[in-house]
């Protein structure tokens, strides 16, 4: 009787014809198995983790495989690719895991902003249990070879200085850039955009032949309306110079140029000393940044008559202390306000106090901001395919992620916003 010589390569590597029927069958059944196995023990583990996240989600692996958190249908999926699991550390800080999700390692299907929270609870869990979690998933799926690039771990791009064909497809009609004004039975983005305007010139009290310091430019929106509907004299200091184009041609457009002057710069350009009945700055000093809000407050100060009022409408830290793990701080704070930190509101009051102005009039807006990015969010995501064809598609990721990060960082109370309105000592 002839003898086989025993073959001693592993069953996936012989040749199929050299392998018998029943061979073949225990080898394919045994694999179902460990697959099976590895899904189980990733399973368990992700409804370990996740015991607390009230939400259900799907994780999709780079060989398709789907995993089901949580009982209800899934709020979205979340589709990593192997790059990202590739380095377990990756999946313990926001950074790249925000940037990866620009550079199209992780793709996100459903409810963007449920699949945004789950990223903040994640990043809650102790880190070796992000390393445990790594594990299961390349034992779940082998990684494949390596040939894309690893995500990055720098800040994300979100850069302002693009045209203004990009803000329209989400702003309102005045491409205003600040929150709008919800009051009675206003809906609409627009409606409560304009109400926002009526209200900021109600409160500085302008009459015609006022003039107007407006620090935040922007788009022109504000300087238009108070010069045409109240006829106030306006000096505009604009930065940028898409939007100082933009309001260039607005103004014109609406015959303002009699009443409406831009000044290229921003408030450390205005050598202005007493010159001004009134002032206003939008979302200027959450830019300017705590430290260095004293020294923007007296040039304010500096610049308006005695009895001058000013509006101050901007964004405060509503806790005692940022919280660097926190991935909505990461894009909020670290990302749009690299000067410096968001003041709290004390120590924005305070920084008023010692510039000599008085505080007579405080209006939270906190829930008006968060019904405008949901406006703006809503704009966004109608608009995805012109927006990636303006700026591309890692630009508008980037924009997204931002916008949704703002707002779960409003909706929690976590950043707040506030009107303040004061008089010149």
């Amino acid at each position: 009787m002839y003898n086989r010589p025993i073959n001693v390569l592993p069953l996936e590597a012989r040749p199929l014809d050299a392998l018998t029927l029943e061979q073949f069958w225990h080898w394919h059944q045994t694999k179902q198995q460990e697959q099976q196995q590895a899904l189980t023990q990733a399973q368990l583990l992700l409804n370990q983790l996740f015991e607390d996240y009230t939400d259900a989600f799907a994780l999709r692996l780079w060989n398709d495989q789907l995993i089901y958190v949580g009982e209800q249908s899934p709020a979205f999926t979340l589709s990593l690719s192997a790059e990202l699991v590739r380095d377990p550390h990756l999946l313990t800080t926001p950074v790249p895991w925000m940037t990866a999700y620009i550079d199209g390692h992780i793709q996100v299907v459903g409810d963007f902003h449920a699949a945004l929270q789950c990223l903040e609870y994640f990043q809650s869990l102790p880190i070796p249990l992000a390393t445990t979690l790594a594990r299961a998933l390349r034992a779940l799926a082998p990684l494949p070879p390596s040939h894309d690039a690893a995500p990055k771990s720098g800040l994300l791009p979100l850069n302002y200085d693009v045209p203004a064909e990009f803000y329209r497809h989400w702003l309102d009609e005045r491409m205003l850039h600040s929150c709008a004004y919800f009051c009675g039975q206003t809906r609409e983005l627009g409606q409560a955009q304009q109400n926002q305007l009526e209200l900021i010139c109600l409160k500085l009290r302008l009459q015609h032949g006022d003039h107007l310091l407006d620090l935040s430019g922007g788009w022109g929106g504000l300087a238009c309306w108070a010069a045409k509907h109240y006829g106030v004299f306006v000096h505009a200091y604009i930065q940028n110079p898409a939007q100082y184009a933009y309001a260039s041609q607005l103004i014109q457009s609406e015959q303002l140029t009699h009443l409406v002057t831009l000044i290229p710069g921003d408030y450390r350009a205005v050598a202005a000393q007493g010159q001004y009945d009134k002032a206003v700055c939008i979302g200027v000093a959450e830019h300017v940044g705590e430290p260095h809000l004293p020294a923007f407050l007296n040039k304010v100060h500096a610049a308006l008559t005695p009895g001058g009022l000013f509006l101050s409408h901007g964004m405060t830290n509503e806790r005692a202390a940022w919280q660097p793990e926190d991935p909505a701080h990461t894009l909020v704070n670290q990302q749009l306000f690299p000067q410096g930190g968001l003041a709290t509101f004390p120590q924005l009051l305070q920084c008023m106090d010692a510039a000599q102005f008085e505080v007579f009039n405080i209006e939270g807006l906190r829930q008006h901001f968060v019904q405008t990015l949901r406006h703006w969010l809503s704009g966004l995501a109608s608009q995805h395919q012109d927006i990636t064809r303006t700026l591309g598609e890692r630009s508008y990721r980037a924009w997204r992620l931002y916008l949704t990060a703002s707002l779960i960082q409003f909706e929690q109370g976590l950043t707040g916003i506030h009107q303040i309105v004061a008089t010149r000592r």
